[in-house]
């Protein structure tokens, strides 16, 4: 009984550490005049780093939810529960964004996100991009 135990332990930690990594993802390149547009660049970031790799499904379990659908009013204007009276994200406003700064790794706002592997350079861009061009719902 033990063994089974420590066995179903090790398998749920080995999925909870590896299923929070950046798959790889790589959003389209940002646009000339540098806009990004939600559902179809930074939604998918979300999608493949964050939602779906079981982290930030559910505001009960891991706030924010960043499922399809539900991400959005999760995070825009919305005041970050750890580091009030900083937002989730800050239109216009990147560098008082609480998601853009743990993306970067800023010590200020703890561990950088996602766990065990950062966005691609590009996915960072979209979402800074995305950020400085009011973080629409577009």
């Amino acid at each position: 009984m033990k063994t089974e135990v420590r066995f179903f332990s090790a398998l749920v930690s080995l999925i909870i550490m590896f299923g929070c990594i950046d798959m790889g993802s790589e959003p389209k390149e940002v646009p000339p005049d540098g806009s990004s547009v939600f559902a179809d660049d930074i939604q998918p970031i979300f999608d493949i780093s964050c939602a779906l790799s079981g982290c930030h499904v559910s505001s009960a379990l891991r706030p924010p939810d960043l499922r399809d659908g539900q991400s959005y009013l999760e995070i825009v204007d919305v005041e970050s529960s750890g580091f009030a009276p900083l937002k989730l994200v800050k239109p216009t406003k990147p560098e008082e964004s609480v998601i853009y700064l743990k993306i970067l790794g800023d010590q200020s706002t703890g561990s950088r996100m996602p766990p065990g592997g950062t966005l691609s350079d590009a996915s960072i861009l979209a979402i800074r991009t995305w950020i400085e061009a009011g973080a629409k719902n577009n």
